[in-house]
Parts: structure tokens; C-alpha cells; sequence
């Protein structure tokens, strides 16, 4: 099981090739990853090459879009 702070290349997938910081451990076989060039996510540890270095854990901020308001309905509308 990895722990959280440590540092690992992602070995398959689209991300393949990517440092990611371990943020916590989800269950036996997954973990939640995050990095700078990869969303924060659930991954499964197999598809992890742990390094012998550790690190902060990155937590990207999410940017919320403002949400588009509604359109006024006219109360009353008189024709």
C-alpha cells in the first residue's frame, strides 16, 4: 500500500509517463493521485511505478466556471 506524499511515475494509460504525488489511499488498490500535468483522480496502484522520493501533496485547485443565471421570467407581463 502507498502512502500519501509519495511520488510516482504513472505507467499506463493516457498519462503514461507522468510524475504524481499520492494524496490518500482510497482502498486496498486504489489511490487518489494528483500532479501538474494530471486532474486529481482515482487510479489503481498497478498502474503506479513508486520512486524512493516523497513530496508534498498537490492538491490542484479547481476552477469553477460561474455559473450562466437563469433567465428572468417577467411576473405580470402585460400585453
Amino acid at each position: 500500500m502507498m502512502e500519501p506524499g509519495r511520488i510516482c511515475i504513472i505507467s499506463r494509460g493516457s498519462d503514461a509517463g507522468k510524475e504524481v504525488v499520492v494524496n490518500e489511499a482510497s482502498d486496498n488498490n486504489f489511490v487518489i493521485v494528483s500532479g501538474e500535468k494530471v486532474k486529481q483522480r482515482r487510479i489503481n496502484i498497478k498502474h503506479l511505478e513508486p520512486t524512493p522520493r516523497t513530496g508534498a501533496i498537490i492538491v490542484p485547485v479547481q476552477s469553477e466556471k460561474p455559473k450562466k443565471a437563469a433567465p428572468k421570467k417577467k411576473a405580470d407581463e402585460k400585453k
